[in-house]
C-alpha cells in the first residue's frame, strides 16, 4: 500500500544542488568576498531560513512527534513547496545584497587582506578599488587600534617622576626625583604588561601592513590617480598618509600621464587672482586641495615629488628630449599642456605665488627652477645659425623663457600682497618678512641667469631677452620705497650671483647688458651703476 505521508523533498533537494553547483564554479575571490560581507548576525539570518526550510518540509516527521506549530490554513495562495521556494529566494536575495555591501569587522581582517592582495597581484584594479573604497577609512582607524584592556593599563600607569636640577661643587647636574619603592615597581609591572598586550594585539600591525601594501603599489597607485583622482585626495587629508610612499607616487602618476585631471585643471586655470596669483576655484579640486592653504604643501611636502619628477624627464626621457630640440611647431599653443616638464613649472608657479601671499615663511624649494635651467641647458641642441630670428627656437627655449618669467614674477609679485589677508599667526611673529620668498626668488634668478649668459648653446639674441625680462620687473619696483631690500637683493643676485659668479661671467653679463634697449638701461640707473663699478673693480 503506497505511502500517502510520504515527505517530498524533492525542491528542496534540487534548490541546495544547484546552489551547490554555482558554488563550486564560483571564483576563489568571490567566495572570499562572500565571507567578507557575511557577518554572525547575517549567518544566524541563514542558519534560522534553513531550519524554517527543514521545518516546514519534514512537516509530517514533526507533526507524528508533536512538535510541530501551526499557524493555521496557508493564505494568499501559498502551500508548503512555494513557501519553501519563497524563503530561499529570500535569503539568497539578502546574501546577495549583504556581499555586494560588506562591513569590515575586526575579526574579518585576515580574510580582507587575502582578497586585496589576490586582486593586486592579478592586477584587477577595478575590483580592488571598488572592495577599498567603502573600507579605507576603516582600515586606518584599526591601524590605530588599541583594546580596552590596553588603554586601562596606560592609563592607570603611574607616569615617571620628573627630572630636577641639582647644583653639586659648582655645576648642575640632572637628576631624577625619589619616588616611592611601590609606586616604582607598579609602574615597571604595568610598563612590561603594556608592551606584551600590544605585541600580541596584532589588528593594529595588520591594518598598518595592508595599507602600505595597498598604497605603496605604484601601478595601483597610477590607477587610482588617473581614474579616481578624487578618492586620492581623501588619501591624503590623512595625517598617516604621510609617513608613506603615497603622495610622491600619487604626484608622480599625475605628471606622468597627460590623460590625468591634473592637465585639464592646469590648462582651463589661467584666470588671475591679483598681478601674478593665478585663481583656484573649487572647481579644480586638485589643484584647490593642493595649494589653497600653503600649509598642505609643507605637510605634503609637495615640492620634492613634483620638483624631482621634472628632473628624471629631463635627464631621463630621451624621446622628448628629441622632441623638444625640434622646432617650436604648435608647442606654445598646444603641446604645452600635455608636457611633464611645463606641467610641473607651472605647478611651482602657483605654488610660490600661494606662498608669498599667504606670507609663508619659506621658500618652497623654490630652487628647483635653477636645477630646471641647467639640466635644460645640458639637454639642449647645439645653437643654430637661425635661432636668432625666432622668439623660441625650440621648446627647450620656451621652457627656460616660462622659467625667467615665472621667477622675476615672484620677485615682483611680494608688492601685491595685502598683508591684512595674511593670517595672524604668521604676521604678528617678530621675524616675519613679507619679502622673504620674493629675496630666495631674486637669489634663484641670479644662478638662472648665470646658466643661460655662459652657455655656448644660445644666441646673443635669447640671452638679451631673458635679461630683459629680469631687468623690466626691477623697473617697476626698484622706485618704491618699501623695495629697498628686494632691489639690493636681486642687484646682487644677477651681478654677483650671492658670490658664486663664475669665471668670465661679468663680462658676459655686461656684454649683453649693453646690447640691450637704451630706454631699459636708462630706466634701471641701480642696475647700471652697479654693474658700472663692478666692470671698474
Amino acid at each position: 500500500m503506497p505511502n500517502t505521508l510520504a515527505i517530498d523533498t524533492s525542491v528542496l533537494i534540487t534548490i541546495l544542488g544547484l546552489i551547490a553547483a554555482v558554488w563550486a564554479v564560483v571564483p576563489s575571490s568571490t567566495r572570499l568576498r562572500f565571507r567578507l560581507g557575511m557577518s554572525w548576525f547575517d549567518w544566524c539570518i541563514a542558519i534560522g531560513v534553513l531550519l524554517l526550510v527543514h521545518y516546514l518540509v519534514f512537516e509530517q516527521a514533526f507533526r507524528s512527534v508533536g512538535l510541530y506549530y501551526s499557524f493555521g490554513p496557508w493564505k494568499w495562495g501559498f502551500e508548503k513547496s512555494s513557501a519553501v521556494y519563497s524563503l530561499l529566494l529570500g535569503l539568497g536575495l539578502y546574501i546577495l545584497f549583504r556581499a555586494r555591501t560588506p562591513k569590515l569587522a575586526k575579526g574579518k581582517i585576515d580574510t580582507f587582506e587575502v582578497l586585496a592582495n589576490n586582486f593586486l597581484l592579478t592586477k584587477r584594479y577595478d575590483e580592488l578599488f571598488t572592495l577599498i573604497e567603502p573600507h579605507l577609512f576603516k582600515l586606518f582607524k584599526f591601524a590605530k587600534h588599541r583594546s580596552w584592556l590596553i588603554r586601562i593599563v596606560k592609563k592607570i600607569t603611574p607616569a615617571s617622576p620628573p627630572s630636577r636640577l641639582r647644583m653639586e661643587n659648582g655645576e648642575l647636574h640632572l637628576c631624577e626625583a625619589r619616588e616611592g619603592a611601590v609606586k616604582s615597581r607598579l609602574r615597571s609591572v604595568l610598563t612590561r604588561l603594556d608592551s606584551k598586550l600590544s605585541a600580541r594585539d596584532s589588528l593594529a600591525d595588520k591594518a598598518r601592513g595592508l595599507l602600505k601594501t595597498i598604497l605603496n603599489q605604484p601601478q595601483f597607485v597610477a590607477y587610482l590617480s588617473v581614474c579616481h583622482p578624487y578618492f586620492c585626495l581623501k588619501i591624503l587629508s590623512i595625517p598617516e598618509v604621510v609617513r608613506e610612499e603615497f603622495t610622491e607616487l600619487f604626484v608622480s602618476a599625475l605628471i606622468a600621464d597627460s590623460n590625468s585631471l591634473l592637465y585639464s585643471e592646469l590648462k582651463n586655470n589661467r584666470n588671475l587672482n591679483g598681478r601674478y596669483r593665478l585663481s583656484l576655484p573649487r572647481s579644480n579640486r586638485i589643484l584647490h586641495f593642493f595649494f589653497q592653504d600653503i600649509t598642505t604643501v609643507d605637510h605634503l611636502a609637495l615640492y620634492q615629488p613634483i620638483g624631482e619628477n621634472v628632473c628624471r624627464f629631463i635627464d631621463e626621457d630621451q624621446k622628448l628630449i628629441e622632441a623638444y630640440n625640434r622646432p617650436l611647431g604648435y608647442y606654445e599653443q598646444i603641446g604645452k599642456y600635455r608636457c611633464p616638464i611645463y606641467a610641473g613649472i607651472k605647478l611651482f608657479e602657483i605654488m610660490i605665488h600661494e606662498g608669498i601671499h599667504q606670507g609663508i615663511q619659506d621658500h618652497l624649494w623654490l630652487f628647483y627652477f635653477t636645477h630646471f635651467t641647467d639640466k635644460i641647458l645640458k639637454q639642449l641642441r647645439d645653437q643654430q645659425p637661425d635661432d636668432s630670428i625666432h622668439e623660441w627656437p625650440t621648446p627647450f627655449h620656451f621652457l627656460l623663457y616660462e622659467i625667467v618669467s615665472i621667477t622675476s614674477n615672484w620677485i615682483d609679485d611680494c608688492f601685491e600682497v595685502n598683508v591684512s589677508l595674511v593670517i595672524d599667526q604668521i604676521s604678528n611673529e617678530p621675524s616675519f618678512d613679507g619679502h622673504y620668498i620674493s629675496k630666495q626668488a631674486g637669489e634663484a634668478l641670479g644662478t638662472i641667469t648665470q646658466y643661460i649668459l655662459l652657455s655656448k648653446k644660445i644666441d646673443d639674441r635669447f640671452k638679451g631677452y631673458v635679461l630683459e625680462i629680469s631687468l623690466g620687473r626691477l623697473e617697476r619696483f626698484q622706485d618704491r620705497k618699501e623695495a629697498a631690500s628686494v632691489t639690493h637683493t636681486f642687484i646682487n643676485s644677477i651681478i654677483f650671483v650671492n658670490g658664486y659668479a663664475k669665471e668670465g661671467y661679468h663680462q658676459e653679463l655686461y656684454r649683453i647688458y649693453k646690447k640691450l634697449d637704451h630706454v631699459l638701461r636708462h630706466n634701471v640707473k641701480s642696475f647700471d651703476q652697479a654693474i658700472e663699478k663692478c666692470m671698474q673693480e
